[in-house]
């Protein structure tokens, strides 16, 4: 059986729960369980495309007191997830000194108190099933301090950490964990730091006075080329990988 296949058979009307479907890295990872027929239930503050998506949930992810009722409720109409996919993410720019409490606890709220809930919903889904798998959208900012994004790194940090605990937690129930870690993607967040036509060309030559590396592979990541990554470490195809940190910067972090 091909890869293509197997994935097929695996997430035919599957229900897969994915944040941060409203634009960027989500949006391309709803399109691809959509095309191995799962029926992708997105969540975002708002949409730009749900003709993916079997269900399309607005709900505000820096409010996570908010989602617990919100999540119970799709898992009592029978739309518990197969998988998770916690994609969404913010970032908040400035100097640890410059930073106000706002904007850390904004990038605390989305990037990992968010996913705090998911994981917790699923975790008692999953217990019962015995079986699923999540997969956070991490960043290699996580173990890679950035000068500016202390909020993001932070954030991105304890969200890797989280998932690699549920990893232990749930191992004894056949449940998979796992963290994927782009560096620059091709991404509303990403352009939005840029500030001129040659932004890209300067990210993969890299920032020697803000001691950040460039990319060797000579370009910027896809959303496409994580959502690939996304779909088959989820997948059973990667049945034995738990609690890993899967870095795709195109070698800027090694």
């Amino acid at each position: 059986m091909d890869f293509q296949h197997a994935l097929t058979s695996e997430y035919n009307q599957q229900v897969v729960w994915i944040t941060g479907t409203g634009q960027g890295i989500g949006l391309a990872v709803a399109k691809q369980f959509a095309a191995l027929g799962a029926k992708v239930i997105g969540f975002d503050r708002q949409f730009s495309d749900t003709s993916m998506l079997f269900k399309h949930v607005l709900c505000d992810l820096s409010a996570p007191e908010q989602l617990s009722h919100t999540l119970e409720e799709l898992i009592q109409h029978g739309l518990a997830p197969y998988n998770l996919v916690y994609v969404a993410g913010v970032l908040e720019m400035g100097g640890l000194d410059e930073l106000n409490l706002a904007q850390w606890q904004h990038c605390q709220n989305v990037n990992a108190a968010s996913l705090f809930v998911f994981i917790q919903q699923c975790t008692k889904h999953f217990k019962q099933t015995r079986q699923g798998s999540i997969v956070t959208i991490g960043s290699n900012a996580a173990k890679t301090p950035r000068q500016y994004m202390g909020a993001y790194c932070a954030s991105k940090a304890a969200a890797t950490q989280l998932t690699l605990t549920a990893g232990i937690e749930l191992a004894n129930f056949g449940v998979r964990c796992n963290v994927i870690a782009p560096g620059s993607t091709l991404t509303p967040m990403q352009t939005g730091m840029w500030q001129d036509e040659q932004g890209a060309q300067r990210v993969i030559e890299g920032f020697a006075e803000q001691y950040k590396l460039g990319i060797p592979l000579q370009k910027i990541a896809t959303p496409e080329e994580i959502a690939n990554t996304a779909v088959f470490i989820a997948s059973n195809l990667s049945s034995h990988t738990t609690m890993q940190v899967l870095t795709i910067d195109g070698g800027a972090t090694f």
